[in-house]
Parts: structure tokens; sequence; C-alpha cells
């Protein structure tokens, strides 16, 4: 762990620029900031430093600080106030600063909780049972917006797996190293986090847990042309969805007119047959007054057997028009019952041109009892019964084939409203998908943008500090450590402690 934090702090002091900006007077000089912090295990800030890195020895900076070191060489530092002076002849210059404002971005709040029950941290080292670890990040609304909103922070921490088993850490990315499960999390800029770490424990240990906050730069350039044509196409087809049901709802509005026509005739058709019917009862009983006029009624009979043909042809029409469409051949006098028996779907159009058919061959039993009257007003007299019975059968199936065809143009009617909702569906969804390629363009831009922040990069330590490059944080808690046996003190003089000494120190590397 030492390594690794070592590593960690050496990338960071080389990561700084190498241009050179000496300061006029007053001026602030151009620099970076890495800001170290050292956090109770609770997540409290103990101690804030600020290591103020420079490409010149000559250093004009500002910050309200406890107290100033020189992390490079024994060259003096000047404070006045919140300015600080330097003057060296390094050409690479670090000095650190000790905050007195504790405050940072990010509030962390780290609790603990042992067999159900929440402990303080001091009560976790040598514990056993199961430990469930929260870590709550929430945003400091007294600290500068600017970095919370732009800065990613990094969360780690390392379970030793001799101590820790059963480990639970949704949400974040673990590594193996060595007996160590390392997790980490990243919190996005501008987003708090409340993550929770669960493991059953014995003899408890842990090294400290690190958050680092730096201004996350994502290079992504994404070719969204190919996402992008099939959105239009999808969008087209919407189009033609929507011109499509217009043609469909169309079509329903000619053959509801049309319907409605057919229905009027059906209507026409059933009145003139029951008008017939009510003629031929009128007829049975006037075979007196048909006798005297025999004469001119044998003159009709041509005209009645057309008339009768004509009803007959009427019909099947009708009939054939109905069923259009269901693959049936062409219905006729002589083949519709052989085509329609057997079909119960088909049975009231059967019955309709049953009575058509029946009214027909009446109508010419009619005409031949007419032709026959001359042989004796009794046989002409049966004729007409038979008539009248014949047309009471086709007046009945003329009111059936009206209610069908009523009950079929009422669900046309109700076909022609469904559509129509239908129609304004596909209406509304092509307006509200004609735009759909740039919005999705746009959506993923603000994402991106929310992701990687922004561009604009601002002292922490001062805001007379106007030449900052960079700006990172690197915080991290304290240990939990496992009660150890008592070593004998150690006598031999310490060495000397050099920069790196002094830098790592900060962490107790």
């Amino acid at each position: 762990m030492k390594k690794i934090i070592t590593m960690l702090l050496s990338a960071v002091l080389l990561l700084a620029l190498t241009a050179p900006a000496l300061a006029a007077d007053g001026a602030p000089t151009e620099k970076e900031e890495v800001l170290y912090g050292i956090l109770g295990l609770d997540g409290s800030v103990k101690s804030l430093y600020a290591v103020n890195i420079f490409n010149t020895g000559d250093v004009t900076d500002y910050g309200d600080y406890s107290r100033v070191e020189n992390l490079t060489n024994s060259d003096p530092i000047t404070q006045s106030g919140d300015e600080i002076t330097i003057r060296s002849s390094a050409g690479r210059l670090y000095y650190q600063g000790t905050l007195k404002n504790l405050k940072l971005p990010w509030d962390i709040a780290v609790t603990y909780t042992l067999d159900g029950r929440q402990v303080p941290a001091s009560q976790l080292a040598g514990a056993s049972g199961a430990l469930a670890i929260r870590i709550r990040v929430t945003q400091d609304p007294d600290v500068d917006s600017l970095f919370f909103d732009n800065y990613a922070l990094q969360i780690a921490l390392s379970l030793d797996t001799e101590r820790c088993t059963d480990i639970v850490a949704d949400g974040a990315t673990v590594a193996d190293a060595g007996t160590d499960k390392q997790l980490s999390y990243i919190v996005l800029p501008g987003k708090g986090a409340d993550l929770t770490v669960c493991a059953n424990i014995r003899n408890f240990a842990m090294d400290a847990m690190t958050f680092n906050g730096v201004k996350l730069a994502l290079n992504m350039d994404i070719d969204d042309t190919q996402f992008n044509a099939k959105i239009d196409k999808l969008t087209g087809s919407i189009a033609s969805l929507d011109s499509g049901a217009g043609d469909l709802l169309d079509g329903a509005s000619r053959l509801k007119d049309g319907m409605s026509q057919y229905l009027s005739s059906l209507s026409t058709y059933k009145n003139g047959i029951g008008s017939l019917k009510d003629g031929a009862s009128k007829l049975a009983s006037g075979l007196s007054a048909l006798e005297e006029g025999f004469g001119a009624l044998t003159a009709q009979n041509d005209s009645l057997n057309t008339g009768a043909q004509s009803v007959e042809q009427a019909a099947f029409d009708a009939a054939n028009a109905q069923l259009a469409g269901a693959g049936l051949p062409t219905l006729t006098p002589d083949n519709y019952a052989d085509i329609l028996s057997g079909s119960a779907d088909l049975a009231a159009v059967k019955t309709q041109l049953d009575g058509i058919v029946a009214f027909a061959k009446g109508v010419g039993a009619y005409t031949a009892g007419v032709s026959k009257l001359q042989s004796g007003v009794s046989d002409l007299s049966g004729g007409a019964s038979q008539l009248s019975s014949s047309l009471s059968q086709v007046a009945s199936g003329a009111q059936g084939l009206y209610d069908g065809a009523a009950g079929l143009n009422s669900g046309i009617k109700s076909l022609k409203e469904g559509l129509a909702e239908y129609k304004s569906g596909t209406g509304k969804l092509h307006d509200g998908t004609a735009d759909m390629g740039s919005e999705v363009s746009d959506q993923i831009s603000a994402l991106l943008s929310e992701i990687s922040g922004g561009t604009e990069v601002r002292s922490f330590v001062s805001a007379k500090d106007t030449q900052v490059t960079s700006v990172q944080f690197v915080l991290k808690t304290d240990a939990v450590e496992a009660p150890e046996k008592q070593s004998a003190p150690c006598t031999q003089e310490p060495a000397a402690a050099t920069f790196w000494d002094r830098l790592l120190a900060l962490f107790g590397v």
C-alpha cells in the first residue's frame, strides 16, 4: 500500500508543467495546486495542506495559511498576510501551506455498522462480526460549486481477504492485489454518492481509504452517423405509417359512404317487397274482380315475369357484392344453394336468396296460374294463394338482409371512428419524432458535457491566484490498525529528512 501511495504522489509531482512563468511585482505566479487532506475514519477533515508547484524560483503567491514550508530547499519564505513571496535560484520550486480553512468541495461522511449496530471507528480495530461501511458524499454548500460540479471524485479502499470474507460492494470496480480486494468508485462531476460495502470480518484492520478529486477530461469523439441514419430510417417509417393510416382512413370513409347508399337501397327494396306482399293478399280476396279483368291481367304477365327476374337478379347482385373478397364463385339461382349450404355464417344470406328464388318462382307460378285462369277461377285462386305465401318469405328475407346490412354499416362506422383515432395517434407520433435525430444528438452532447464538466480552472486556495493551470485533491483517511505487541524502543539516530520524506510524511507513508 505504501508503494502505491508513493507512486501516486510521485506521478502528481511529475505531471507539473515545465514552461517557466515569472510574475511581475504583486502579480501571482503561474502554478499548479495539489490539495492533500488527512481525514478521520468518519470522513471529517483533520488537516488540509496545499502543495504549490512553480516552474521558477521567483514566486508571488496567495493563500490563507497557518504555516508555510519550502519543500525544495532551505530558501526562506516571506509571508505577509495572505501574500507569500520566495526568491530562489531553483528552476522548479515546491512549497507547502497548511490551510486554516478545512472545508472541501465534498462533504464526506463514513459510518460503520457492526452486527446491525452503529459503532464508532475507534472500536473497529481487531473486531469481528458482520460489518457494513457506508460512505456518503454530498456537496458542501459553503465551498465554490465549481469544484463539485466539474471534478470527479475517485474513492478507493482495500480489504484484506484474510480478515474480510463475503465482500459485497455494489457498483464498485473490484481488483485483486495479492490477498487484498481493491474497491474503486467514481463519483461523476455534480453528483453525490451513497455507497455501502459489506463483509464478514475477523480481527479487522484496514488500510486508509483514499479520495482523489481530479478534473475529468474525456477525449470522446462519438461518430453518430450510423446512429442518426437508423433514427432517420425510423422517423421515415413512422412518417410512412402516418401516411398509410391516412389512406386507410380515407378508404374507410368511402366504404362507409358506399355502405350507407347500399343500406338506403335495401330499405327501398324491403319496402317494395312489403308492398308486393300486401298486394298479393288483396289479390287473393279480389278473385272475382280478377276474373272480370282477366283479359287485362293476362296482358301484364310478361311485365310481371320480367320484374320478378329483375328482383331476383338484383338480390343475387347484392349478395355477390356483399360476399366479394370471400373467395366464393359468383352466385346464381342454380348454384347458390350448393355453395352456401353447410356454412352457418352464410345461412342468413342463403335464407334471403331462398326467399328471392321462391319469389321469382312464385311470380312464375302466378303468371302460369293466370295463363291457366281460363280453365277456371278455382285454379287462379290456388295460384294466388301460393303467390301470397311466397311473397311472405321474400319479405322476411328482405327484412333479414336489411338488418344484416344495418349491422354491417354500424361496424363500418365504428371501424372508421377507430381508424380516425389511430390516424390521430400516428400523427402525434410523427410530429413528436420528426426532430428526434437532432434531439438525440443534443442529448448526447449535453450528457457528455455533464460527465466531463467545464473547462475553467480556478484556484482552490485563493481567488487572488489567477494563474493556476491545474488543481487536484488527494485525500486519505486514517487506517484501522490491528493491535500489535509493543516492541522495544529504537535508539538509533534518525536520518535527516529529505524533501520526499517530508512530503510523504503528510500521509504517514
